[in-house]
């Protein structure tokens, strides 16, 4: 019982201090606790104390209900990888100035494009990519414009978050859910094609009313792009974006070729790591001299550098939570709570915890608790866990890993993106969708009976 309550007051200290990253003073310096030194020092305290042993580590990323947490850190932090080399390319920003073109002036129209466009790669690929991907898009088109970027920036990130449904390959939570209750890809499809297209028509709706005075009517380029300046190596370009298009082609058809995500990503990660060591030089700012025949480096560890790896430790440490609260019953005994005799209370119920607690404890190792909660239950039960999974990721950059690394990338862009600023702007569009979608689920439901 001690064991127990010292790990749940150290787990809501984990929730604190990765939310707060406050700073202490040592030695006439000052320190932030950010989420890397703030869960490496909860993870030694639950080694010190007793309550987690060595082998629980290990044990908490191995499989689980045909889950495999391991894989799932995989897939994420090798697709930031990728699109963060696809980026360094230079051909994001060649891509953002001709979308730019593309719009004819119209800010609606420029907005509905991407909006759109992020839908669509979402279904084909996955949420973590698209926002990877889109992110630096959006920036660069606003500042060859003038316009600000919030709006198109937030919507993008929540469509990514909502068009994931789609899918099971569209959210590393689906693949959990789908494994949970051995799902194929079609039966999944199937299950979540209403409540996608129910939280998809939310979304549209609630951001088009939310930010239409902010959309401009007419958008003017006003900076002028130097493609030989942003593409210091053609060859490197064209290499990097082919590379990027087969990954985007194998990750669609993956489940068809029976390759699974991480192998893919595991595979493309490869790929550019050799083309970023063999073009390094070439791409490094550093001039070197004539002397000097060594390689430069710079440009291979540069990319590597900016895959935001100061959230692993803390990925982990939940997992680890997750994997106490099975051992002292904390599982067994949430289960019981989801008991109703109302199909339309229990999916809005699981809904909205579900994508409550994805605020708590990040939608990955919530999903994960859940599915250890929920798979015995009817299937009305997962695809409310997919949908809280989901959108619970656009209700503060806690929700989901990708909130947290977008939040990163916008900062090396000079936008700052905090918990308050985005909760504001995402949580009313966030409660309509998740009641959109429960619908949905109530629709679906009706048609399967």
């Amino acid at each position: 019982m001690v064991d127990l309550v010292i790990a749940l007051n150290l787990f809501f200290a984990t929730v604190f201090l990765t939310i707060k990253e406050p700073k202490i003073k040592l030695k006439n310096r000052d320190v932030s606790l950010d989420q890397a030194k703030s869960s490496i020092f909860v993870l030694i305290l639950l080694i010190v104390t007793g309550v987690v042993p060595l082998t629980l580590i290990r044990t908490s990323l191995m499989r689980q209900l045909n889950i495999v947490p391991w894989q799932i850190l995989v897939i994420f932090f090798g697709s930031a990888y990728i699109c963060t080399s696809l980026d360094a390319s230079g051909l994001l920003k060649v891509i953002a100035y001709k979308f730019l073109m593309l719009s004819k002036g119209s800010g609606r129209k420029l907005f509905f494009n991407t909006l759109l466009l992020a839908g669509i790669m979402t279904i084909f690929t996955s949420n973590d990519i698209v926002t990877l991907t889109l992110t630096p898009i959006i920036v660069y088109m606003s500042q060859y414009s003038g316009i600000d970027p919030v709006p198109m920036l937030i919507t993008v990130f929540f469509t990514s978050n909502t068009w994931s449904m789609f899918f099971y390959i569209g959210n590393p939570t689906n693949v959990i859910v789908a494994q949970a209750y051995s799902l194929g890809f079609f039966d999944y499809a199937k299950l979540m094609f209403i409540p996608t297209l129910a939280a998809i028509a939310a979304s549209i709706v609630g951001f088009y009313l939310q930010y239409r005075k902010r959309i401009p009517n007419r958008v003017e380029i006003k900076l002028q792009l130097d493609v030989q300046k942003v593409i210091k190596d053609k060859l490197y370009a064209w290499l990097s974006g082919l590379t990027f298009c087969a990954f985007f082609v194998t990750v669609s058809i993956g489940d068809f070729i029976n390759l699974p995500l991480w192998k893919a990503v595991v595979l493309y990660c490869a790929v550019y790591l050799v083309l970023n060591f063999v073009f390094s030089s070439k791409m490094s700012d550093k001039e070197q001299s004539g002397i000097d025949m060594s390689p430069d480096l710079s440009f291979f560890m540069d990319v590597f550098k900016k895959v935001p790896w100061k959230i692993l430790p803390m990925i982990i440490t939940f997992f680890i939570f997750i994997q106490i609260f099975s051992m002292y019953g904390i599982t067994n005994l949430v289960a019981k709570v989801f008991t109703f005799k109302n199909d339309l209370l229990a999916i809005v119920f699981t809904t909205y915890v579900t994508a409550f607690a994805a605020n708590i404890m990040i939608n990955q190792p919530m999903t994960i608790f859940f599915a250890h909660v929920l798979w015995q239950k009817p299937i009305t039960y997962a695809m409310s866990l997919v949908i809280g999974s989901n959108i619970g990721g656009n209700i503060t950059l806690m929700g989901a890993l990708a909130g947290m690394m977008w939040s990163r990338i916008l900062k090396n862009y000079g936008i700052e993106m905090n918990n308050l600023k985005f909760f504001k702007n995402t949580f009313p569009v966030a409660l309509l969708t998740l009641f959109a979608s429960s619908l949905g689920v109530v629709l679906t439901q009706t048609f399967l009976k």
